[in-house]
């Protein structure tokens, strides 16, 4: 089976065309990544991910059974954090791989393991981290019992208590610096996030960047920009503003605050999410935090963000599925414009994904072109509810790994074991054509 997104070939045993790179790359603070790949990389089932090499970029969707967590490594080994979410505990929504560490730890622990296969010798640090929006399970819930810092009076869980155990050089948030478009609610979580920003950037540890929709150089390769020609990372959306697609040009797309006045049809947390396109070469892919697509009945109809993204950024290889497949996402409009060959679902609660937007992602009547679906935790209880349609996805359960090829014209999908933290393939998926 073949389309214009690439072949699909789900194997257990098939090994890679990719070709490794004799890699050197020179990281700030003149440390020096080295790895050596001559030979050609195997993927096999039972293998640990072998390391990323220079011109590769890795996406890797994190499991923690407590939200959402994405990581990467641009083609110049630059390293980016895409949330760090701990909504706590939830009914029928286990830890993973186990509750003997914080969410925050395991992806630590994850980003750590990823840039020591490079070079046991590295020291791990995040060049960027993005924090698509201010919810719990994107960024950490506070309750008042966390540890506290040793940097200064702030509480460690989610995106804290990760630049507690690895340095962040610089976030990118919806708000900063004055947070004044739809100001989040003041509480616990959101005044110790202040309160570390404020810490952490009076220190010098940490540099804050408010996004700005349109822009294609607030997040770019740092360490060797020479290794990763043909790169970008465009911000689509963020608070009221989206690209348009043209330049660096963006619309608003929703009302003047003051002028709604039922409360009820203002903006929300979520519609205001960061927004990311990544492109190398031929290859497309977006994350979208938790946009939604459809808004709830007799809602104004600006409340759907997800058809002005789909008209800016056209047919795309692969996209991270939004608001881990919730109700209101995942329109039609959305799903027939990007076509996607390759879907992720951020999925952690048994509420994720929803049978609806399972049905219409799955719908050959949106688009005739083949895809496949992958699913970061299918709990027991949502397969039960939705039936034999889930079993129609690719994987239900694993860190999900997207390792592009260089130039970008090749990418794979691997899914590796979340239930220990073996770094292991548990399937292997591609290659897929980029484009």
């Amino acid at each position: 089976m073949t389309s214009s997104k690439g072949p699909r070939v789900q194997t257990s045993e098939r090994s890679s065309g990719a070709r490794g790179f004799l890699a050197c790359v020179m990281a700030a603070g003149c440390a020096i990544w080295l790895t050596a790949a001559a030979e050609q990389t195997a993927f096999k089932v039972g293998d640990v991910l072998p390391a990323w090499t220079v011109g590769t970029l890795d996406i890797h969707q994190v499991v923690t059974g407590r939200g959402n967590a994405g990581f990467m490594m641009l083609p110049d080994g630059t390293t980016v954090l895409v949330d760090a979410g701990d909504q706590g505990e939830t009914e029928f929504a286990d830890q993973r791989p186990d509750a003997s560490r914080t969410p925050a730890q395991w992806i630590a622990r994850y980003v750590r393991h990823m840039v020591e296969r490079i070079d046991p010798r590295a020291e791990a640090r995040l060049d960027y981290a993005v924090l698509t929006h201010f919810h719990a399970d994107h960024m950490g819930r506070i309750t008042g019992i966390e540890p506290t810092s040793r940097f200064g009076d702030y509480r460690l869980r989610g995106i804290t208590e990760v630049a507690e155990e690895i340095p962040i050089a610089r976030l990118i948030d919806r708000g900063w610096p004055d947070y004044s478009y739809l100001p989040p609610p003041q509480d616990a979580m959101f005044q110790n996030y202040r309160r570390f920003n404020e810490i952490q950037t009076r220190a010098g540890r940490l540099t804050m960047i408010g996004a700005r929709a349109g822009s294609a150089s607030q997040l770019v390769p740092l360490r060797q920009p020479a290794s990763a020609a043909g790169f970008e990372a465009r911000i689509v959306s963020v608070n009221d503003q989206v690209w348009t697609g043209q330049g660096n040009a963006t619309k608003t797309r929703f009302p003047a605050l003051d002028s709604i006045k039922v409360p009820e049809d203002r903006p929300t947390e979520n519609m205001s999410s960061v927004t990311l396109r990544i492109r190398y070469g031929r290859f497309d892919y977006f994350t979208g935090g938790d946009i939604p697509g459809y808004p709830v009945p007799g809602a104004p109809a600006w409340h759907d963000v997800e058809t002005d993204i789909a008209r800016a950024i056209g047919p795309t290889d692969m996209h991270v599925v939004n608001h881990h497949g919730s109700i209101e996402e995942e329109n039609l409009f959305w799903l027939a414009t990007l076509k996607s060959r390759v879907m992720i679902v951020p999925a952690w609660a048994a509420t994720h994904p929803s049978p609806d937007v399972l049905k219409r992602m799955l719908s050959r009547r949106v688009y005739p072109e083949p895809r496949d679906i992958f699913v970061t935790i299918f709990r027991r209880e949502t397969q039960a509810a939705i039936g034999a349609r889930a079993s129609q996805v690719a994987s239900s359960h694993g860190h999900v790994v997207v390792r592009v090829e260089p130039g970008g014209d090749r990418y794979w999908v691997l899914v590796l074991d979340d239930t220990a933290e073996t770094y292991r393939i548990l399937s292997v998926h591609g290659p897929y054509t980029s484009g």
